[in-house]
């Protein structure tokens, strides 16, 4: 299960761009096709690295994106919610161009007041 290994790394990642002393309430992840993470297990392994740390409750939000393929017969490209899919010109084996993103997006943080207040932290998220 790489899902564990992701969420140590991105718990890692939101620790150190985290503001000290504060409560960080829930972490944005956007998370491609190729990467094969699996939502349900992803959330099981942040509740694992998470409890008893300075994360502990809270939210993990992922954006899973689709697949991005390119038809090498006529050139057009085109997300697909999976990695077969068949071209509009017939072509049958189109290639993925891009899906191995791994972005921690943002995480919202309480400020001084104890009130969520929303943190930009885009970076390479995990490891594979």
């Amino acid at each position: 299960m790489h899902e564990f290994s992701i969420a140590e790394a991105l718990a890692t990642q939101v620790l150190r761009h985290a503001p000290p002393g504060r409560r960080v309430r829930e972490v944005e992840i956007r998370v491609g096709a190729m990467r094969g993470l699996e939502p349900d297990a992803m959330q099981m392994c942040w509740d694992a690295v998470t409890h008893e740390t300075a994360l502990a409750g809270s939210v993990l939000v992922m954006d899973m994106l689709p697949w991005s393929l390119a038809c090498p017969a006529c050139g057009r490209v085109w997300e697909s919610p999976v990695l077969f899919a068949e071209c509009s010109c017939g072509e049958v084996s189109p290639r993925p161009t891009a899906g191995d993103e791994l972005d921690l997006v943002s995480m919202t943080v309480d400020d001084d007041d104890g009130e969520p207040e929303a943190t930009a932290a885009k970076g390479e998220a995990g490891a594979s």
